[in-house]
């Protein structure tokens, strides 16, 4: 006591680092619950610092506005939802923690060799699981907003019609009646952020005689809750985006390109020249929710970047980040707002929106919310927004994975993110879907 007393600023310092534990312990299994902890290589306070980076403040323990329903994954109870349900403004919520080097791959036909833990996600897609890993992004969880009946999915007439003409349309329409059954009453609480947004599309998709397929149903309460990412477009956007026949370019082709993504886009930039020729605006835990808003080095934000500069193309992969955090309704919502403010402010631009990249089967297979059915689910939704003309769905899957679909072992370090000398394989399929008029 009397050393203590000797040198106050030395008790200061303890007595902090003494509360900082006590705060990151008593929030570890609440708003700390996604935050990555190596206790061999940091103390237990530092998950508070990592915490705040990712806009979790130690009195949201009390508040309880952000603590992450999808902290375990399918075993979550309806008592967690409820504590956390009425935090949500309908926007972002408040905890990102879901994992950004995580950021995983996007899906289609491989979707059946998901892990148990989801249940029965979505038709047409598997039931993977998929882990955080070494260096896990952030994403928000929300809270079920309340669904207006009036512009939901299932009473607007548009939806499974928009799938009509299409390769694959039909597919995704014979099933809707059988999913909208099975929504039930649940369904009532489904997320439904940006449904607005899905049937609104911009004024030169529709004079190019081009309609956004809707949902064909809502996500159920129980796929909220449960954190699965459902299926509600089927496979008829991923199967219309591919009858585009892109052509092979050479590296000049990128001179005029802008990339937006998360850690996987990072990869890209750092193992391969790519950078001597297009502008990077990535981030390891960047999410769909505010690409728009951070500054990357070098350029500002990304409507700095498009104001300074003229882009002929713009490619964008996010996703992975964001899996944990609400319903392919909400996702939907804020990845159509992206794009259509892309178009917006750069409208000679192409846009390249890329699929999600998967997990290894070994982390799909083991995660409850980082698999490859939740990111089969979304590569799946994403895709519909493809026009063919302004916007293509790309998806690297293809070049990157294995014949049930999972992203390669031999190729990842981590279960989630391309090996140094592996990014070159994205480098090589860029360079053969290229458009050239």
């Amino acid at each position: 006591m009397k050393f203590l007393k000797k040198c106050p600023v030395f008790a200061l310092l303890l007595s902090t680092g003494v509360l900082f534990t006590i705060i990151a312990l008593g929030g570890k299994k609440t708003i700390y619950a996604q935050q990555e902890y190596d206790p061999l290589g940091a103390p237990l306070l530092s998950v508070m610092f990592t915490g705040v980076k990712d806009d979790i403040y130690p009195w949201q323990i009390f508040t309880g506005e952000s603590t992450p329903v999808m902290a375990s994954g399918a075993g979550n109870s309806e008592k967690d939802l409820n504590e956390n349900e009425g935090e949500s403004s309908g926007e972002e919520a408040v905890n990102e923690n879901v994992s950004d080097e995580g950021d995983m791959a996007d899906g289609n036909e491989s979707g059946e060799t998901g892990g148990d833990g989801n249940g029965t996600a979505a038709s047409g897609n598997g039931e993977g699981q998929e882990d955080a890993g070494e260096n896990p992004e952030t994403g928000d969880t929300e809270s079920v907003p309340e669904t207006d009946s009036e512009n939901s999915p299932e009473g607007n007439s548009e939806a499974g019609s928009g799938a009509e003409g299409n390769p694959g349309g039909e597919s995704g329409e014979d099933q809707s009646g059988e999913d909208r059954e099975g929504a039930g009453a649940g369904a009532q609480n489904a997320g439904s952020i940006g449904a607005d947004a899905l049937h609104k599309a911009s004024d030169s998709l529709k004079d190019a005689g081009f309609e956004r397929l809707a949902p064909l149903r809502e996500s159920t309460h129980e796929e909220y809750i449960n954190h699965i990412s459902a299926d509600i477009y089927g496979d008829a956007g991923v199967i219309r985006a591919a009858t585009y026949a892109f052509e092979t370019v050479d590296e000049s082709y990128f001179d005029d390109a802008l990339f937006i993504g998360d850690s996987r886009f990072v990869g890209l930039k750092e193992y391969t020249d790519l950078a001597d020729h297009a502008d990077f605006c990535c981030e390891t835990s960047l999410t769909i929710y505010k690409a728009l808003e951070e500054r990357f080095s070098g350029v500002g934000t990304v409507p700095e970047a498009l104001e300074n500069k003229d882009y002929g193309k713009i490619y964008m992969m996010l996703g992975i980040n964001e899996l944990g955090r609400g319903t392919t309704e909400d996702f939907m919502g804020k990845y159509t707002e992206v794009v259509d403010t892309l178009r917006e402010l750069e409208p000679d631009a192409k846009i390249f929106i890329m699929g999600i990249m998967r997990v290894s089967g070994k982390k799909s297979g083991s995660d409850a919310i980082f698999n490859n059915g939740n990111i089969n689910a979304r590569n799946n939704a994403i895709a519909t927004l493809a026009d063919n003309k302004h916007i293509f769905y790309i998806d690297v899957n293809e070049v990157v994975c294995d014949e049930e679909g999972n992203l390669e072992e031999e190729y990842t370090f981590d279960q989630i993110h391309l090996l140094g000398a592996q990014n070159v394989l994205v480098k090589e399929f860029l360079l053969g879907h290229g458009v050239v008029e």
